[in-house]
């Protein structure tokens, strides 16, 4: 037995030329689908309505011809179209296409050549239906594993959060001096960052980086990060290399990647001269410039390999100091009102 033929929906003929009518009636038989003459725009939306209709041809001289288009797929969202028009009709042409129309019948009609189009417009538009029959399909399946995506996410945040401890330990082991480091800077930043009425999402991403700027010295040489002296120039461009390799780190991991950019030029000096791109002024992420500021205050309140801690007084004028080369100074500001109102706190606490 012969593959029996798939059986098409009703092909609307929209022209108000008896015998353009009459040409496509009898040249486009065919028994896979029926063959649907109207005269005008208001039989037209009534063949439109029917639930067999599959494709309109609509003859521009009846009509504005992309207002049919748009009238009709309002009252049949599943027809598919094929324009009628003459050679002058270029722009229409364009314009159709855009619309969504799939082929063109060129006047004088040839009827030949005409039905070989009609078939290749049934193929896409049964291509495009079965494509949008898909996409609904595949909308429903995800909604309804809406239940499914909320009940993972609080496992999706406690991998999230593993991750970030894992990261903060591997740090910690090559650098014992890192150790609670990260987080007090991180602390500090966000006080700043909530003195300034930053937008919560922007603290957090300020706080993700402040605990993760220091995690490219994973790439460090030992020798380099924990040297007790002053390093060499080469050993200094080694150094520098830090924020490349957390940006290798951190871009990877899609919940950390909004920090990205903030932890990759936490090094840049507000006069430009910083690294790892030499930006200037505000074009260095506000994140970056908080960190830069608090990164140094830690530094310096807290021992180092290489030296004491620094009484909060000399830290504070050494911030200062910087204000406007190497740091922000509107940060800088804020910053050192929000230090210098501790140090009065705590001078009064102890006061007799």
């Amino acid at each position: 037995m012969g593959q029996q033929q798939q059986k098409r929906g009703d092909v609307i003929v929209i022209s108000a030329d008896a015998g353009i009518r009459s040409s496509l009636d009898a040249g486009l038989k065919d028994d896979r689908f029926r063959i649907v003459c109207v005269a005008s725009s208001a039989e037209a939306d009534v063949a439109a309505r029917s639930a067999s209709a599959e494709m309109a041809i609509i003859d521009s001289r009846t009509g504005p011809a992309l207002e049919q288009m748009i009238r009709l797929r309002k009252i049949n969202p599943a027809l598919g179209f094929v324009l009628i028009i003459g050679d002058e009709d270029s722009s229409l042409a364009v314009e159709a296409a855009r619309a969504g129309a799939y082929e063109f019948f060129i006047r004088p009609l040839d009827v030949t050549k005409a039905a070989f189009r009609l078939g290749v417009a049934l193929e896409k538009h049964s291509r495009a239906l079965e494509e949008r029959a898909y996409t609904v399909a595949l909308e429903e399946r995800l909604n309804h594993r809406t239940e499914e995506v909320m009940a993972s996410r609080d496992r999706i945040k406690t991998q999230f959060i593993n991750t970030i401890r894992a990261l903060e330990k591997a740090l910690q082991a090559k650098n014992v001096y890192t150790e609670g480091h990260s987080r007090r800077v991180a602390e500090k930043s966000v006080e700043i960052a909530r003195a300034m009425k930053v937008p919560r999402d922007m603290i957090r991403h300020i706080e993700l980086g402040a605990l993760f700027h220091d995690i490219g010295k994973i790439g460090i040489r030992d020798d380099v990060l924990n040297k007790p002296g002053r390093l060499t120039d080469s050993e200094y461009e080694h150094m520098k290399l830090h924020p490349i390799v957390a940006e290798q780190i951190l871009s990877p991991i899609e919940e950390l990647r909004p920090i990205v950019e903030i932890v990759k030029h936490e090094h840049e000096r507000w006069d430009g001269s910083g690294y790892p791109s030499g930006l200037k002024g505000a074009q260095i992420p506000l994140g970056s410039r908080l960190i830069a500021i608090t990164d140094a205050w830690d530094s310096m309140v807290y021992d180092r390999i290489y030296r004491k801690a620094l009484p909060h007084e000399a830290a504070l004028a050494e911030i200062e100091k910087n204000s406007g080369t190497q740091f922000d100074p509107d940060c800088v500001r804020i910053f050192c009102d929000l230090e210098c109102a501790k140090l009065r706190a705590a001078a009064t606490a102890t006061a007799p």
